[in-house]
């Protein structure tokens, strides 16, 4: 019944208009529940990932909070940590577990098996992991992107989705004060931000997108897949 009403949908041209809102919806739950217990979860999983011996540094709209308004954005409904793939040794599931975190979710490319994301909830919160690998004098990483046509589901079982490539300058990470606790952020974050989200970067904007702003961001040949583990 749920493939029949998808299709139906996607024929109607109202898939995406209903993702929205459902999207929506989850949303303001997620935003709420930040609010509650989204510091506490960054410190368990700074805590779980030293364990490690692997720096887990502040990524994308973690980061931006942290440097423009010294706090998680009000808006950010889930935590973003960068990772360097090279790094993270074959226990880290096993591990994260051992601090309360369950693996939900692994973005991955089918062609090479190279994982580019892990999600993790803690709490009802989601923390989402982004694998940074080194090309040159670059860290990049890739984004999923909803598909161009197709329901989850049945790009998870065809052609995948289109990733997005985040290129930013190598740079190495230090401990950073953020809410009374201390976590790692890219020495040159500046840089990091303007290639994430332009020179605008500090003016805040809800619903950002990267039109009309020059960033470091491109289309990738690269396409990736989903592995569910609840």
């Amino acid at each position: 019944m749920r493939d029949f009403i998808v299709k139906i949908l996607l024929i109607c041209g109202l898939y995406r208009p209903m993702i929205k809102i459902i999207n929506q919806i989850k949303f303001k739950q997620q935003v709420r529940k930040m609010r509650k217990n989204g510091l506490e979860m960054l410190s368990m999983a700074d805590k779980a990932f030293n364990s490690m011996g692997v720096k887990a540094f502040l990524s994308f709209g973690t980061l931006l909070g942290a440097y423009r308004d010294k706090g998680f954005i009000a808006y950010d409904p889930d935590v973003d940590l960068g990772v360097l793939d090279a790094n993270l040794p074959e226990n880290m599931i096993e591990v994260m577990a051992k601090y309360g975190f369950h693996l939900h979710k692994q973005n991955f490319i089918q062609t090479t098996g190279k994982v580019i994301e892990d999600t993790y909830i803690y709490k009802g919160i989601h923390l989402d992991v982004f694998h940074y690998f080194e090309e040159n004098n670059d860290f990049y990483t890739l984004v999923a992107q909803l598909h161009e046509t197709k329901d989850w589901k049945e790009a998870n079982a065809s052609d995948g989705f289109p990733c997005e490539k985040v290129s930013v300058i190598k740079t190495d990470f230090h401990r950073q004060p953020f809410l009374g606790i201390e976590v790692y952020m890219p020495i040159k974050t500046h840089e990091w931000l303007v290639d994430m989200y332009s020179e605008t970067y500090m003016t805040p904007i809800k619903n950002w997108s990267e039109e009309g702003h020059k960033t470091r961001r491109t289309k990738s040949t690269e396409r990736s897949y989903r592995k569910l583990y609840d």
